[in-house]
């Protein structure tokens, strides 16, 4: 009866999630669309999302001020109402997820941004990101795929340039959850997993804590792409395998 009244209040909040995208979109259409209105409804309605789920968010060192491109590494879908409940940001998926019901229309609001597959894709991205990073945030999963959260993989750095281009500096963070009641690890999204069958799982838990991390932020002046994104991975790997030493952040979700 728990998990059912919780799967009821979750699809009344995504109801008022795709009315948010309505209201976005014919907001565009007349002119009348303010980026920063649109990034604070959909910080409202991922903060909303994770008290329904039941996530205990605990922040951990100091997000840097300004513009930034947040690299993180990528355990579930989670990671982005995680970040987006802290952050005003703009993230960066695959141009795939844009065609998904529901998912694909949630992410519209915020204006994602898509990574095209083919020739020029990349290049396309990062000169738009290299436009967008002096005005406001981005954040991006260099691994490129989920992963089970214990380790991190490969940091991919072509979309490091746009960092590097902008001027802006970049900072690494961590992801990390914790086990659910019976000590199994429920979080990662991986291999066959449906998103439904994820959230009937989440729906179970009484309470899920995920620790987000923020580490040293890195300077891009004279950088190279290749050494900037294996500097990130280190950082975060370091945060994720428990050897970096914050301190705790006091966080302003209830606003």
């Amino acid at each position: 009866m728990r998990r059912a009244y919780r799967c009821a209040i979750l699809l009344s909040h995504i109801t008022v999630g795709l009315l948010i995208v309505l209201l976005v979109l014919l907001l565009r259409l007349q002119g009348g669309h303010r980026p920063s209105s649109a990034a604070r409804l959909s910080r409202w309605w991922l903060r909303r999302l994770l008290r329904i789920l039941h996530l205990r968010l605990r922040i951990l060192g100091t997000p840097l001020p300004g513009p930034r491109l947040l690299v993180c590494n990528h355990v579930s879908w989670l990671d982005i109402p995680v970040i987006g409940a802290v952050e005003l940001t703009r993230f960066v998926s695959k141009a795939e997820v844009r065609d998904w019901p529901l998912v694909g229309w949630l992410a519209y609001a915020p204006g994602t941004f898509y990574l095209k597959r083919g020739a020029g894709g990349t290049r396309e991205l990062v000169a738009a990101l290299a436009a967008h990073l002096p005005h406001g945030n981005v954040a991006l999963f260099p691994e490129g795929t989920t992963s089970t959260g214990e380790h991190v993989l490969r940091f991919t750095p072509r979309l490091f340039a746009a960092a590097i281009e902008a001027g802006c500096p970049v900072q690494p963070v961590a992801l990390r959850y914790g086990p659910a009641a019976d000590g199994s690890r429920i979080a990662p999204f991986v291999g066959d997993d449906t998103l439904v069958s994820h959230l009937w799982r989440l729906l179970r838990e009484p309470e899920l804590e995920v620790e987000l991390i923020f580490c040293a932020p890195l300077a891009t002046a004279g950088a190279e792409r290749a050494a900037l994104a294996e500097t990130a991975r280190a950082a975060v790997a370091a945060a994720v395998e428990g050897r970096l030493s914050v301190a705790c952040y006091p966080s302003q979700l209830a606003a």
